[in-house]
């Protein structure tokens, strides 16, 4: 049997393909990435890929931790895009691996990655978007089949964080096609760090000590479902009694969501604190986590979420892993309305919390296991079927 060639004998590179390093679930996972990523092993970049490329409140971090950020044009401009990804593989290569975090999009990125001579072209789905995708127009419909054919044509190895999410973006077959499931993890450390503020982040955000707290920690947009969690609170206030709502987060949606506070006339009670660093410490000041997304991959803020020692109540488009303290999870239909919502916020909260949990979802270990992936595919292991 012939050997697998060699690694090089220097770290192993590697391009991310992201959009705005904003904080949220993938961009905080590549933050702690490269924290737990030794120089020695890999040298990572990121090129954001964005409809409007800006810097992003987590560009300086990924800079300090050795990484370098670069910024494509908009993919609205295609041919300038795909220059800029041709030259960007050539000048600042070689590269030994490119990682797409992009999805859809980030089929003709791998492709183009091939063409250039990048040998490890890996693809994680983050997100089950098939729901969204099984009612799109005609133009949108065009656009999937041409990224899935390149998608086909480019990646080398495919990856998921759920099931859900692999079968949006590799379609049913996505086991045969050799798809692999892998945890991107959180800091667990910072979440039981953070155990002894709660009085200390109450007192902050001017939280009454003896009314209870619901929270919710999602980049504002969309499919995060804000509109109907506001919905949701108006009704418990009516049938449960004095509460607050802690929303952490920004994004486009929120001048919808100020709105919709406004007009619900929560403003005493709804506290949007914005995009925070300090998310472990916001959750310990929570009594429950509500999560009524639209779609999901596997959301590293319930992860977070259960490592803080809060119960849920989560959407039924939430994927959900095994590992994960489900008995401590309670899953509703979108459709269930307001008042079902309330009351299993009600019954969540009577269950109170527990101390954080020792949930199996350390970012330390999935970073480690991340880097011996890389590694192996960079001597030719784990190649996903066509």
């Amino acid at each position: 049997m012939k050997s697998p060639p060699p690694l090089p004998q220097r770290p192993l590179r590697v391009l991310h393909l992201t959009g705005t390093l904003d904080r949220g679930g993938i961009e905080s996972w590549l933050v702690n990435l490269l924290a737990h990523t030794p120089p020695a092993a890999a040298r990572m970049d990121v090129l954001v890929v964005s409809p409007a490329p800006r810097p992003g409140e987590l560009d300086p971090l990924v800079w300090g931790l050795g990484g370098r950020v670069f910024h494509a044009p908009p993919p609205g401009r295609l041919p300038a895009f795909l220059l800029a990804l041709w030259r960007h593989l050539r000048e600042h290569g070689p590269y030994d691996v490119v990682h797409s975090h992009i999805h859809h999009f980030g089929g003709l990125a791998l492709l183009v990655a091939r063409l250039a001579g990048v040998r490890v072209r890996a693809a994680t789905s983050h997100s089950d978007t098939r729901r969204e995708d099984a009612v799109a127009g005609r133009g949108r419909r065009l656009y999937l089949r041409v990224m899935r054919g390149a998608l086909a044509a480019g990646v080398t190895h495919r990856l998921a964080v759920s099931a859900e999410a692999a079968a949006a973006l590799f379609g049913p077959r996505w086991r045969e096609r050799g798809t692999r499931l892998v945890t991107l993890g959180v800091n667990l450390d910072a979440v039981r760090a953070a155990r002894g503020e709660r009085d200390a982040v109450r007192r902050e955000l001017g939280l009454p000590p003896g009314e209870p707290v619901i929270g919710h920690v999602g980049q504002f947009r969309a499919e995060k479902n804000h509109l109907f969690l506001l919905d949701v609170f108006a009704a418990f206030l009516e049938r449960h009694g004095p509460a607050h709502l802690l929303l952490v987060g920004d994004g486009g949606e929120r001048p919808r969501i100020e709105d919709r506070v406004r007009a619900l006339g929560l403003s005493g009670r709804v506290h949007l604190v914005g995009s925070r660093p300090d998310v472990p410490r916001l959750l310990h000041a929570m009594d429950v986590f509500a999560f009524p997304s639209t779609h999901e991959g596997l959301s590293l803020a319930l992860l977070e979420a259960q490592a803080a020692g809060l119960a849920a109540v989560v959407s039924n488009r939430v994927p959900l892993d095994p590992r994960m303290r489900l008995e401590r999870v309670t899953v509703l239909d979108l459709g269930a309305g307001e008042e079902a919502w309330t009351d299993a916020l009600a019954r969540a909260l009577a269950g109170g919390r527990t101390g954080p949990e020792a949930v199996d979802f350390d970012v330390a270990r999935t970073s480690r296991e991340l880097l011996a992936f890389y590694a192996d595919a960079a001597r030719g292991g784990g190649r996903s079927q066509r």
